[in-house]
Order: C-alpha cells, then structure tokens, then sequence
C-alpha cells in the first residue's frame, strides 16, 4: 500500500462514490476493551462481538471514514519485530489461514496484555473494531482501531457489537488506528526490508500500549523524526564534513529543507534524503552515504526512522530555528538559509564570528522603537 490516502481514499480526480464501490471488506467485526475485578485483583479483558454484516454500507463506510483519517493526520510508519513473537505469530498466522476469529482474539490478547503490565499507567475502557478489506489495486488490508466509550458509535448491544447503522459513525471518541498492509507483510517479513508496512495514526490516545501491543517496537512520530534530522544534520557537518566548503555545507542543508518541505503530508526516506545530499558531492567524494551512516553510528542520538511522515507545519519547521534569549526579552524563529553571513545590508546577518544576529526591522518596528528611544523627536 502506497498510503491509504491514495489507496483507500484515492486517487484525487475518483469521485467518493466510486471509491466505495471499489474498495470491499472482507470480515469486519468489533470488540469490547474493559475492566473486570476476579478475587479481588482488576485486570483488562476483552469480548468479541459477532462478525458484521458484509452486505451493510456500514462497513465499507467505516474503512472509508478511518482511511480519511490516516490521509489527514501525521502517519507513523513501523515494522513488526520478529523478536515479539507472539505478535509476529498472529499476522504471519493469519495471511496464511486467514483465520479472522483467531486473528481478532490474537491481537485482544495482546491488547489486553500490555494494558496489564504492572508498569503501565491506567487506560481508558473501549471498542476495538477490525475490518480486513481489499482496495481496489487488490491488496489485502488490515484496520485495527480503537474507540473510546464516549463516542457516538451505536452498537446495537455490549455482546454482538455490531452497529446500527452509518449515522453511528460520528468517531468522536477515536483514540488510535493502525493499518497493515498484509500483502506487503507477506513479501518482506520478517527481513522487514523495503517500504513500511505497519501505520498509526494517534487520535485522543497517546499510549505507546497501542504500538506495542501489535508488535511494532520502532515507531517515531514525524514530528520527532525531523527534529532529530535537523540536530543530526548540523552535528554530521561539524563532526565528519568538516573538509567540505561552506559553500558545500550550506548547498546541502538548503537541498535537505528543501526536500523536507516539499514532502510534506507524503513519506518520506532517509535513504531518499540522503541521494539529495549525494547530488550536492563530487561523483568520487568519501562523504556518499555519509549521513545516513552518521545517523545509524549515533541511533541514540538522533532518533531518525528510516521512514517518516512530516506534516505541513513540521515541513516548514525543518529549516528555521528557535532563538531565545536567556533573559526572555527575545523569544523567534529564523530560518537559517535566509541569514548572510557578514553581509550587515542584509535583511537578516550574522557576524562572520557567529555572535550577533542583525535583523532589518519592518518600518512600524522600527517606528515604534524611535518613538521610545529617539532623542527630540
């Protein structure tokens, strides 16, 4: 899967009608998150509902809804780890029997295993809706997603939990999704090589239980990943790139935010990042590779995954940054291609030893100032 925006939610010029009809869910059914006390100990259970009706809009509009969220919110990309076995079992078990009632309690047993790690902080009782679908490329699809008690989704009762009708899909409550892309799972697990196949999106909920519980154990949000990005970009340039130019090192940071903002709202590479520093080198300078090599030498440093999705506002964050004074008098963003470095006639500059920054004030700044501070005016 591409990414469920041009997957599920399309290709921008099909009509929504035709989406649906293009798109068919294959079982779809939900199930009951909650706390229950035995001998005096309270622990998270779960109950299965019964398997939805397949011949209801219903279910087609529910992949539909969940589908536009993934388009509109920040997607966290991830692999299942291997090494969390009984996660691992439960998809790989489940694109071989295709099992969907084996497979849903799986992933409840799970859910309910992580909420009830001593060392985790209370969670909030829910719905748990399933929906394996096919789009209209025929790939094979799971959601997994979790509601909250107090959303407008109206199942008809607590033991069948299936819902009346699509007016109940208002989603006020949504907590988390994920979304995993069997047909991509199948083809790269468990070496987990090529494009992610496992994404989240966050809505009320921020546990990482989520996460953890379908045996995803690298996920970083966009946000963190382009912060990260920048601190390593800057730290690679004083502590291995040294030898290149300033003119060199500034090309580069230029084409790195450049890409960044550009992508915004797609996903985006490390290893795409890193061919668009490579352009910016000599086809025989030791520096190809180099960041990404820098990045994965200093993986506790900086938190980069190899897939990231930066949304609109973290794009256009990627090339300024935060200047505060310690004193609090002065609290911005500068975006750093924009400073010339000993230029004084320049909107913004800073001196060639890297002390102050001049900026040009606007004229009712400027104004202001004089007014305050002026001699006889």
């Amino acid at each position: 899967m591409d990414d469920l925006n041009k997957n599920v939610v399309g290709v921008e010029a099909a009509s929504e009608e035709v989406e649906k009809k293009s798109l068919v869910v294959v079982s779809a059914c939900a199930a009951r998150f909650f706390k229950t006390s035995l001998g005096g100990l309270t622990f998270y259970d779960s109950k299965k509902g019964k398997d939805w009706n397949l011949n209801s809009s219903v279910c087609v509009d529910f992949v539909n809804l969940i589908g536009k969220k993934f388009s509109r919110s920040g997607r966290i990309y991830g692999y299942v780890d291997p090494g969390i076995v009984s996660a691992a079992e439960n998809f790989s078990n489940y694109c071989t029997n295709v099992d969907f009632n084996a497979f849903v309690t799986g992933v409840m047993d799970r859910l309910c295993h992580e909420a009830n790690d001593p060392a985790r902080r209370s969670l909030s009782e829910g719905y748990v809706v399933f929906a394996h679908y096919q789009d209209f490329q025929e790939r094979d699809h799971v959601l997994v997603v979790m509601l909250g008690k107090k959303g407008g989704y109206d199942f008809d009762d607590n033991d069948n939990l299936t819902p009346k009708g699509t007016e109940s899909l208002n989603l006020q409550d949504f907590r988390q999704a994920a979304c995993m892309d069997l047909t991509a799972f199948a083809s790269s697990f468990p070496e987990n090589k090529g494009e992610a196949y496992l994404y989240f999106i966050k809505g009320n909920s921020k546990s990482e239980f989520f996460n953890a519980a379908l045996g995803c154990s690298d996920s970083i949000p966009g946000k963190v990943c382009v912060d990260n990005l920048k601190s390593a970009l800057a730290a690679y340039f004083v502590e291995e790139v040294k030898d290149l130019s300033a003119a060199d090192r500034r090309k580069i940071h230029t084409r790195v935010v450049s890409y960044i903002e550009n992508r915004a709202g797609e996903r985006v590479h490390l290893s795409e990042i890193q061919r668009e520093i490579d352009k910016c080198l000599p086809s025989k300078s030791p520096h190809h590779g180099g960041l990404m090599k820098f990045i994965s030498e200093n993986s506790e440093r900086f938190k980069v995954s190899e897939e990231f999705q930066p949304s609109s506002v973290t794009a256009k964050n990627m090339g300024f940054v935060d200047v505060k004074l310690p004193s609090g008098d002065f609290d911005g963003r500068v975006k750093l291609d924009a400073v010339a470095i000993g230029d004084k006639g320049a909107d913004l500059s800073v001196d060639k030893d890297f002390v102050y920054l001049t900026i040009k004030l606007p004229s009712d700044v400027s104004e202001r100032l004089k007014s305050i501070g002026a001699e006889n005016i």
